[in-house]
């Protein structure tokens, strides 16, 4: 990239060393280009000659049909903001140091030009990284939003060494959590844990004091030297494993004091371990289990699953039902092919239920389902409908109603999805479940809700797409509409949840029609 401001100095010799390009924005829309250039703070003003002068120059530089507009912004040297801007800094490039850059640990003093950045971090942390590296980068980040000369500074915070950790008693966390009982078998590293553990797959997000339980596996030790600090010179050893419970799994990783070093090395893989700690984001960008307490235990995930299973339970009796699938005749299933199909044993052997489902949007976190219809496949015949609208929180946008023809009025008066989900997952239930590209998008909607509930829905997965995809087919594109014409069938009112998986279903047993004859 050119350096303007370097062009500037040469031609006005160097008269204005003193300024720095902050931003260039360009407005496509009014074709304005705005450049802002910083100047010190301890330049009292810039002249109006000046300016006009500098302006004219990137005028005639950029040479835009559009405007271009100069502005001068003085860069103070505000310590808070220059905190603040350290702090947004490890927060966008160095997401795996941010949960150790607390504000307590940085200090910043400027005196005229000079700036001094000193951080504290962790003996731990600082033996991991390439300090030098990091200086480097955030030195660079700075001097981009300032005129200033950074001394950065990164040292060990003496308060938290790595053989002085001090774990606080565990008190149970203010939110209620689902738990399991365990038995403790013997106390290995610090003092007991209590109450009950979480769920592993419960836990998505940094917290302090987290008490999780597993089988250890693929424990692996890493031994660096302390770099810094009062035990500067000194070996220590990382252990980094995994820990998995019923139906989840975390990384975890230990800085391991000598004196507990044969207490980890004399754990086996598969052996079920009891744990504090807390949840931070890893230097791998990942969520990371740090521990502080270990002991020996046995599950009880026997009794944790009927403990589960009792609250499904609860939840499907205390459910008010609000869909009811409607039965569809046999005569009306004649119209499917003209003549009379032998099917495969996929299609003969299994229940299917092949859905589809309307939403107000594409992101899963963010939007809502507004329909979703199926139907049922028996013995190689469609017999049964699911059908339902469900009422959103927030109004439909105007371009999916346009595309759906799904508006807010049609909705008003719906059930909650939940109670939908509800009815859906207890109709579908010991069937596979298809659809026309589910697993991208419609499975991760209704897994969402399900979640939510504690509800299960682990069936069998059939995408009809990639059956199609894998096909003896050559459509021009694989999207449903296109399939189904390709194989002779039709599709009406698509992008209505009930059409589109009518018309998926037809296309499941078209291919395996066709798969059958080939053989």
């Amino acid at each position: 990239m050119i350096d303007t401001i370097d062009l500037l100095n040469k031609k006005f010799d160097n008269k204005y060393n003193y300024l720095k390009m902050y931003s260039v924005v360009y407005d496509k829309i009014t074709e304005i280009c705005t450049i802002t250039l910083l100047y010190p703070y301890t330049l009292t003003e810039i002249s109006e000659e000046d300016k006009q002068e500098v302006s004219n120059y990137y005028k005639d530089e950029l040479s835009l049909n559009g405007e271009t507009k100069v502005k001068f912004k003085k860069s103070y040297l505000d310590e808070r903001l220059i905190l603040e801007d350290i702090v947004k800094f490890f927060q966008q490039n160095k997401k795996g140091l941010s949960p150790y850059i607390l504000l307590e640990n940085i200090s910043v003093s400027s005196n005229q030009l000079d700036v001094n950045i000193d951080i504290k971090l962790n003996q731990d942390i600082l033996s991991l990284i390439n300090d030098f590296e990091l200086k480097t980068q955030l030195k660079d980040y700075l001097d981009k939003l300032y005129i200033a000369n950074f001394i950065i500074n990164i040292d060990e915070n003496e308060e938290a060494l790595p053989d002085e950790i001090v774990c606080d008693d565990i008190l149970p966390p203010l939110t209620k959590a689902k738990r399991y009982n365990v038995n403790v078998e013997k106390k290995l590293i610090g003092g007991d844990i209590i109450p009950k553990p979480e769920y592993i797959k419960d836990n998505k997000k940094q917290k302090t004091a987290v008490i999780l339980a597993g089988f250890l596996s693929n424990k692996n030790q890493r031994r660096f030297i302390l770099k810094k600090g009062k035990h500067a010179g000194e070996e220590k050893a990382l252990y980094t494993f995994s820990l998995k419970d019923i139906d989840g799994q975390i990384d975890c990783v230990y800085f391991c004091p000598k004196t507990h070093e044969k207490t980890l090395e004399s754990l086996e893989e598969q052996t079920f371990i009891l744990c504090v700690g807390d949840l931070k984001t890893g230097i791998n960008g990942k969520l990371t289990y740090y521990i502080k307490r270990i002991s020996l235990a046995n599950p009880c995930f026997e009794e944790a699953k009927k403990e589960e299973n009792q609250s499904i339970e609860y939840i499907l009796n205390n459910h008010r039902q609000v869909v009811f699938p409607d039965l569809l005749p046999r005569s009306t299933q004649a119209f499917l092919f003209d003549q009379k199909v032998v099917y495969n044993d996929f299609i003969l052997k299994n229940n299917i239920v092949v859905f589809d489902i309307e939403t107000t949007g594409l992101d899963p976190d963010q939007c809502e389902i507004t329909e979703i219809g199926a139907v049922k496949i028996e013995h190689g015949e469609v017999t049964e409908r699911f059908s339902s609208f469900a009422k959103p929180k927030n109004p439909i946008p105007i371009e999916v109603q346009q595309l759906t023809h799904i508006t807010n009025e049609m909705v008003a008066k719906a059930p909650k999805i939940e109670d939908v989900i509800i009815d859906f997952c207890d109709w579908s239930k010991d069937c596979i479940i298809s659809g026309y590209n589910i697993v991208g998008f419609d499975l991760k909607f209704i897994k969402k809700i399900t979640n939510k509930l504690h509800i299960p829905f682990n069936n069998t997965v059939i995408d009809a797409f990639i059956v199609a995809k894998q096909a003896n087919i050559k459509p021009s594109n694989f999207k449903l509409g296109t399939v189904v014409k390709y194989l002779g069938l039709k599709l009406e009112n698509a992008h209505r949840a009930f059409n589109d998986a009518y018309a998926t279903a037809q296309v499941l047993m078209e291919l395996n029609r066709k798969k059958t004859k080939e053989e």
